[in-house]
């Protein structure tokens, strides 16, 4: 699914090797902002490495063309913590933005299926109000609604759970552990600062990016 071999960032990563098999789930867990962000723009191919090499769904990306590198995107689903919505897109815009260009689905059907996600994850405001006045915990759920709603081979959750109610967080959780499920081969990849996030997530293998190495933990 994801995997890297001896990548290298000049002051960041010193030959740092991660795998990330289909079905599974991975905690990488990071000292600041900064190394999280970095990160994630490795894993989706927005920052090129110096060395080594990043395969994804089992190629070889470091090289890719942008092209490439958005074929390969459209199987990756990616939740930012910040909820990464379009500030002039009205909330269900914003969510059924992807699926409008990339289903054959109608839209009565795309409406379904939204729906059904929101309720899910307990978000209750209202879809056609401009997200800029929503807290930033509910522009993260619709984001998370938008990432599933294209029903991709990989997710990646940027601090997804940051700032979630107990109530909330756990309905969220519930949603991406039976949505990994669904598909065989799904994999979801969490990104964050927080220890306290293994309190509640048991994933199959979790990292710490430590002096440009990730180490396994047992």
């Amino acid at each position: 699914m994801i995997t890297l071999e001896c990548a290298s960032l000049k002051g960041f990563l010193d030959c740092a090797s991660l795998a990330v098999s289909g079905g599974r789930s991975c905690i990488i867990l990071t000292e600041t902002e900064f190394e999280k962000n970095l990160l994630l723009r490795i894993f989706t191919g927005l920052t090129r490495l110096d060395s080594g090499k990043i395969f994804i769904f089992g190629k070889e990306v470091s090289s890719f063309s942008c092209g490439e590198l958005n074929a390969v995107r459209k199987r990756m689903g990616i939740v930012l913590n910040n909820g990464g919505l379009i500030s002039n897109l009205k909330v269900w815009e914003n969510i059924m933005l992807p699926l409008s260009y990339h289903s054959s689905l109608s839209h009565h059907d795309m409406d379904e299926k939204m729906l059904s996600i929101l309720g899910k994850i307990g978000y209750d405001d209202d879809i056609a109000a401009l997200p800029g006045p929503l807290p930033v915990y509910k522009k993260r759920l619709a984001g998370l609604a938008r990432a599933m709603l294209m029903e991709p081979d990989l997710i990646i959750y940027d601090s997804v759970f940051d700032g979630l109610s107990p109530e909330i967080r756990n309905k969220a959780l519930e949603t991406i552990t039976v949505f990994q499920r669904q598909k065989e081969g799904r994999a979801s990849l969490f990104f964050d600062m927080d220890e306290g996030l293994l309190d509640y997530i048991r994933a199959d293998s979790i990292y710490t990016l430590k002096k440009g190495k990730l180490y396994e933990r047992n």
